[in-house]
């Protein structure tokens, strides 16, 4: 920094000597907080307005500044027209506000400071401050803000610390965290917090920069791997360092963002405070200023520790409390930061913790604030292990503790009547559903054993089974809450990787979850857990599957007789009549089941069936294809019945890959007569709008009949679309299994790997060469990772040799 005044000392003597001008440093350069490739924030300020040979010294001193690397940013006026620049605009108002004089006219320097601080509005810009936070945190809610997250403006980030240093400058405070203290804004151990999560963070950005060569901001995957090393981290058998590096960014953003709840609104009420100032008493220890809890005794916490939680019980019965006090909330937190095993035990705590889940309102901003503050943690050790921890599976995007708090809040929105729009069906169920608070706490528990390794359901079952026992939960309540936990994974696997239009395939489900209260919560738990892993994983699709697992288990536990011979029947008779409506003789009927074959009605749903038979019936030895917009979803059905030939369904999968359609299942079909009835669910290209989806049916559809006339050969070795930055620099290692099926020759086939186009393709064309049937594939998608199975009929691999290769081979496709 010195180096740097320096050198724009002397060459402001080379082009400014004796001008009424001074050179201010503004911004980060004037708070001393400068960067590798931050800019240098200046401003040049004159007397009056610069004449023409002044401005053309200006920019050639400017132009220098370039020349040197230096990366100027500069403020070019008279003191009036700064002035009025800074009255104008918040974000020239800041910069200025940390002005402080380089060299020139030292006397123009302090009036223009002065007249800025005149002139400046504290409580208006107090709010306009406070305003920009907010905007700052609603903008950091996606994937890549969370994942790639900016170490300045991130909420928590050095943006909020300087946002403190605003605030207390602009109503003329020493910012200097010693002169805080001094003067009783900021405790001790705040202040220690403060400085080291801010060297923290300084530390962070200050490697990002050099790591990058540029001013890069962002925790970008392409950098983290060389930021965590140049800081000190290094890989284990547990974490990466990468994970280690976010793991201390996420809590020093945190701990920035606890003292941030405590200070900025203390900082904002030595200026004002909002009117009519509203005071309610409310019992002997608490009372409500404005939409904000305090207690009358500062020391009632440490105390009655039992108030930490009755000071949340509280804000819980009143709708209109938003939070705690300033100095209350101080209190609070030292005090919560002191408790153990001995506030567990007491059963005043136990009871009301038990009773924020029983009421249920406002239970998600109740519990994020006590996470926020480490309440949480201290209260269940078991909760304190996964705050920060990260999930390097490429679709969970939250850390542990968000994701929790993500499905808690999914869970509370299906009860509430203002949100019953987003999911009817699953909002009815809640509605209905008498034993809220299981699921809350199911919610709470389903991925609390995180990080611990193993089985994390498993694990996590004693934690539910425990806290059941010590929150005087009914032996059924228990019961229910530890059956969720440990099968919180059962639905969604199910669905997604399983033919649930098999009735064996429901039934199976539909003896583990045996009653319907488990069906319904299981359901609700399934759909919140998924909706809280990542927004770009839950789709139409999805929740159709979802929807009718859990409407034909229902049948099942209601009593209704539904094993495969009754289902076939049932399907088979639904068929008849559909035919017989459209005067297709019983002969010709008879004929296409023949072609079919039996097991056509095991393996599609009768909406499929309807669909199909009366484009196949009179046209059994036609290619044909055919698609249908799937109505109030983003997802088209697509069939292809045509003579079987190697390397079919590799082909189609090309061709949807090439519209950039992503393949939800597929269902690869083989009739009697060697024909395939292909059958494919395809979500539309991300980019695409609902008015956009007909165009690209038209397109599809153009392509198929092309393919099924012979005159498309599509060239499946085209180059496929690079992996995104998360796939590249936070690997999985791909998975193939390979399990043989109770029926000699078939086998389930499973595999898991990174997400990028053609791939479906490009593994179909590995089992293709390898003389390999695919019959039945489900396909899972989620964001950057894929998990597809496939049921296969291929004979050779009662070969250990060739079971071997075509892992091999499979390995070598889908690590590429």
């Amino acid at each position: 920094m010195a180096i740097l005044e320096s050198a724009l000392g002397a060459l402001w003597q080379d082009y400014f000597q004796g001008q009424n001008m001074c050179l201010m440093a503004i911004g980060g350069f004037g708070r001393g907080e400068m960067y590798p490739f931050s800019d240098m924030d200046i401003a040049l300020v004159t007397a009056t307005p610069p004449d023409e040979a002044t401005q053309e010294n200006i920019a050639e001193f400017i132009q220098v500044l370039w020349d040197m690397h230096m990366l100027p940013a500069p403020k070019v006026g008279s003191l009036v027209q700064l002035c009025e620049s800074a009255r104008e605009d918040l974000t020239s108002d800041t910069a200025f506000l940390e002005a402080r004089f380089i060299c020139g006219n030292h006397r123009l320097a302090q009036q223009f400071v002065n007249q800025l601080n005149l002139q400046r509005d504290v409580a208006s810009f107090i709010e306009g401050k406070l305003l920009e936070q907010q905007q700052r945190y609603a903008k950091a809610q996606g994937a890549g803000s969370l994942l790639e997250a900016n170490v300045k403006t991130a909420p928590g980030g050095l943006r909020d610390v300087h946002t403190l240093v605003w605030l207390a400058k602009a109503q003329g405070l020493n910012a200097q965290v010693n002169n805080l203290v001094q003067q009783n804004i900021v405790t001790r151990t705040e202040a220690g917090l403060l400085t080291h999560s801010h060297k923290q963070l300084a530390k962070i950005r200050i490697d990002l920069h050099l790591a990058a060569g540029r001013p890069e901001e962002r925790l970008i995957f392409d950098l983290q791997a060389q930021v965590a090393l140049n800081l000190g981290f290094t890989d284990d058998v547990k974490y990466r360092a990468s994970e280690k590096l976010m793991r201390a960014f996420y809590r020093a953003t945190k701990t920035i963002k606890q003292l941030s709840g405590i200070l900025l609104p203390m900082l904002r009420g030595r200026v004002y405070s909002a009117l009519p100032r509203i005071v309610v008493d409310i019992d002997e220890d608490y009372y409500q200023v404005g939409n904000l809890l305090a207690v009358k005794d500062k020391k009632l916490f440490q105390k009655k520790p039992t108030h930490l939680f009755k000071a949340m019980y509280i804000a819980q019965q009143h709708n209109d409390i938003v939070g705690l006090a300033p100095q209350t909330l101080r209190s609070w937190w030292r005090v919560g930061q002191k408790i153990g095993s001995e506030f567990y035990d007491n059963p005043v705590n136990r009871d009301r913790f038990i009773g924020f889940f029983r009421r249920g309102d406002g239970l998600t901003h109740l519990l994020r604030f006590m996470n926020l503050y480490g309440i949480l943690g201290r209260y269940l050790p078991a909760w304190g292990k996964i705050v920060g921890l990260l999930q390097h599976d490429l679709f969970h995007i939250y850390p542990v503790d968000d994701h929790i708090l993500m499905v808690v809040r999914n869970m509370r929105r299906l009860a509430m009547d203002a949100h019953s729009h987003e999911l009817p069906y699953a909002s009815g169920l809640m509605h209905s559903f008498e034993r809220k608070h299981i699921l809350y706490l199911a919610a709470l528990f389903h991925d609390i054993a995180k990080g611990r390794g193993g089985d994390h359901a498993e694990k996590g079952v004693a934690d539910a089974r425990q806290f059941g026992e010590d929150h005087f939960l009914s032996e059924e309540e228990t019961e229910l809450l530890a059956w969720l936990v440990q099968e919180h994974l059962l639905m969604s696997i199910t669905a997604q990787k399983e033919d649930i239009q098999d009735p064996e395939v429901v039934a199976k489900f539909a003896r583990v979850v045996q009653t319907h209260e488990r069906l319904v919560a299981l359901y609700l738990l399934t759909v919140a857990d998924i909706r809280g892993t990542n927004p770009k994983i839950w789709n139409s699709w999805k929740a159709s599957l979802l929807e009718s697992l859990f409407q034909a288990t229902l049948r099942l536990i209601s009593g209704e007789k539904r094993d495969r011979a009754v289902v076939v029947n049932n399907r088979q008779q639904r068929a008849i009549n559909e035919l017989a409506r459209l005067n297709v003789s019983a002969a010709k009927q008879r004929e296409l089941w023949h072609l079919l074959g039996e097991a056509y009605f095991v393996r599609h749903e009768i909406q499929e069936i309807l669909w199909q038979l009366p484009k196949l019936v009179n046209h059994e030895h036609e290619a044909q294809a055919h698609t249908q917009l799937l109505p109030n979803t983003d997802t088209m059905q697509v069939m292809v019945y045509m003579p079987n030939r190697p390397k079919l369904f590799a082909g189609l999968s090309y061709i949807f890959s090439r519209h950039e359609l992503n393949i939800l299942a597929a269902r690869a079909y083989v009739t009697e007569h060697n024909y395939i009835l292909d059958t494919f669910i395809l979500q539309m290209p991300n980019a695409s709008l609902p008015q956009d989806y007909q165009r690209i049916q038209h397109k599809v559809e153009h392509s198929l009949d092309q393919f099924v006339k012979g005159e498309l050969t599509p060239h499946i070795d085209a180059p496929a679309k690079p992996l995104g930055r998360r796939s590249r620099h936070l690997p999985i290692a791909p998975r193939v299994s390979i399990y043989e099926e109770d029926n000699a020759g078939w086998y389930i086939l499973e595999i898991i790997t990174f997400n990028r186009r053609y791939l479906l393709s490009n593994i179909a064309e590995v089992m293709s060469d390898f003389g390999i049937s695919i019959r039945y594939a489900k396909i899972a998608t989620l964001d950057e990772r894929v998990e597809d199975s496939f049921l296969i009929y291929a004979p050779k691999l009662e070969d250990t040799q060739q079971r071997l290769a075509l892992k091999t081979a499979l390995l070598k496709e889908i690590s590429q």
